[in-house]
């Protein structure tokens, strides 16, 4: 096939991507101050790093329960509502009181990034043209991997107003993920 011949990637295709790099950005801003953040609770090293795991291991307990809430509501809002209640549980995270408020938190998180990240792969699949679908997926995994890999640089520099600085700044860039998708989204034939 001729670059000529290659179709034409739709705008909601693009904000998806957009929206999966300013996330992996904001999650890579954070997750390199979670276990430091932890420990000002006066916990152990493996509690601090378990703040990490709790995130992950409601991920995976959530994704079946994901998936069906997908096809109960649709994409489009389940989208909106995961990466709000990640949204939400990062901003609540950086003014937790203790170890407990934190973990629950975190784990929030974890149920909601699963929302949209199904979510998101569904939305993917259903605007993208199908002979297209492969280059769709990896400019989303390329999006998705540049915002991890640039999140622990920009990192660095926002810890360094503070180990909840991080938080505020990832709760900001799902915002604005949440935003851009919402908006191209509406306009879309969806």
């Amino acid at each position: 096939m001729q670059d000529t011949d290659r179709p034409k990637l739709p705008f909601e295709v693009w904000a998806l991507v957009a929206g999966g790099f300013t996330v992996a950005l904001g999650y890579g801003v954070v997750a390199p101050a979670i276990p430091q953040f932890a420990l000002e609770f006066g916990v152990s090293n493996f509690a601090a790093s378990a703040i990490v795991s709790a995130f992950a291991l409601m991920r995976l307990l959530s994704a079946p329960l994901a998936g069906w809430i997908v096809g109960r509501f649709g994409e489009r809002r389940t989208y909106s509502t995961g990466i709000l209640i990640v949204a939400l549980s990062t901003g609540a995270a950086a003014f937790a009181a203790d170890y407990a408020q934190f973990v629950v938190l975190r784990g929030l998180g974890g149920i909601g990034s699963t929302m949209f990240t199904v979510a998101a792969t569904a939305l993917l699949i259903k605007v993208s043209p199908p002979l297209a679908r492969g280059r769709v997926a990896s400019l989303n995994a390329a999006g998705f991997l540049l915002g991890g890999l640039l999140g622990p640089i920009f990192g660095g520099i926002v810890a360094s107003f503070g180990l909840r600085a991080p938080f505020i700044f990832y709760f900001i860039t799902l915002v604005a993920a949440a935003t851009v998708v919402a908006i191209a989204l509406r306009r879309s034939k969806l």
